[in-house]
């Protein structure tokens, strides 16, 4: 089941390569899905592990840079550094599976067990860890997009929206303590930046 809301904002922001790569997903669903129009430009919330496969395999035939951006998946207490709990642990995985026909050579991790964990969760051959400074986001954003290559970033509530809107100059939505799951999608084509935000299902570890 896919599920999305729209969210309007008026920009030139129009890359021939992200169109081609939204359109083979419209047809896999209907052709329910983003659109762009004149300078309406709609940032969608979906979900659907579907959606992974078939859209990867569009944009890696794109000369265009991936960037998601995450908040760790839940901890196990509220300790100082904690783990991830169970939930964690499986919200973790259905990332991973998401991502797993995605070419990502880095996955981005702060200093807390808690994101490198989310983040180790997607690693495979080919792809590697890396830290970075969570205080210092106007660097990671810099290096981002100097490096070019596609990455998974994994941070905090408060930090993964804040690099979002540094890297795409977009105001993007905010999350709560108990948001989970949320994907901050950025796709770069030459100097222009265009936004997703989708939503992963709860995994059944996660459900009362």
């Amino acid at each position: 089941m896919l599920v999305m809301m729209r969210l309007h904002r008026t920009t030139n922001l129009h890359a021939a390569a992200y169109v081609a790569a939204r359109s083979e997903i419209g047809r896999s669903r209907n052709k329910k899905g983003v659109t762009m129009a004149g300078k309406n430009f709609c940032t969608t919330i979906a979900t659907g592990l579907l959606f992974g496969a078939c859209w990867a395999a569009a944009v890696q035939a794109a000369d265009i840079q991936q960037l998601y951006l995450v908040r760790h998946a839940e901890k196990a207490d509220s300790s100082k550094d904690p783990l991830l709990s169970a939930c964690g642990q499986a919200q973790a995985a259905a990332l991973a599976t998401l991502l797993q026909h995605v070419q990502l050579p880095v996955l981005y991790h702060s200093g807390y067990q808690r994101t490198r964990q989310t983040a180790a969760a997607s690693l495979k051959d080919g792809r590697k860890l890396q830290q970075y400074d969570a205080k210092d986001l106007p660097a990671l954003a810099k290096a981002l997009q100097s490096i070019g290559e596609n990455a998974l970033v994994v941070g905090h509530s408060n930090t993964t929206p804040q690099l979002a809107t540094l890297l795409s100059k977009m105001a993007v939505p905010e999350l709560a303590e108990q948001d989970y799951g949320r994907i901050y999608q950025l796709t770069r084509a030459g100097e222009l930046w265009s936004l997703q935000v989708l939503q992963l299902p709860q995994p059944a570890e996660c459900r009362p």
